[in-house]
């Protein structure tokens, strides 16, 4: 009896780009960037997915983006907060980023990692000394 190993690929592997993810890479529309850009929830997405080497849990983005948005002043808890972000992530943020190929979500494992057209928000995302808004910069 031969035992073939679990042909099922690792976390890493699935979101490992590679020479092939560098070659499909297809150029995103100039409105296709302004849209994704347009919301500050979607330039956090990308700034924790672009700053790590694996992906990220999606509960820890979740709670990377409730820290940056909590405002104690307002009458919502940490907990609603962190409920409303997931819920706008999985229905609404991350399918558009998967769309343009920008981030791939593993549903199963809830994993969120970079994708082929990920890298070229990189530079668009670090503020210049001036730090002018990101729309000033894609013109």
């Amino acid at each position: 009896m031969t035992i073939h190993p679990d042909p099922t690929p690792t976390a890493s592997d699935r979101f490992r780009l590679g020479n092939d993810g560098a070659l499909g890479r297809r150029p995103l529309p100039r409105e296709t960037i302004s849209r994704v850009v347009d919301s500050d929830r979607r330039c956090e997405i990308l700034r924790c997915v672009l700053a790590t080497d694996d992906p990220i849990q999606l509960r820890t983005l979740v709670g990377r983006l409730a820290d940056a948005e909590h405002d104690p002043t307002v009458g919502t808890t940490i907990h609603q907060l962190r409920q409303r972000i997931h819920t706008s992530l999985r229905e609404t943020h991350l399918p558009l980023l998967e769309e343009y190929d920008i981030v791939r979500f593993d549903r199963v494992r809830s994993l969120v990692g970079p994708a082929a057209n990920c890298a070229a928000f990189d530079s668009l995302l670090e503020f210049d000394s001036l730090e002018r808004p990101i729309a000033a910069r894609l013109e």
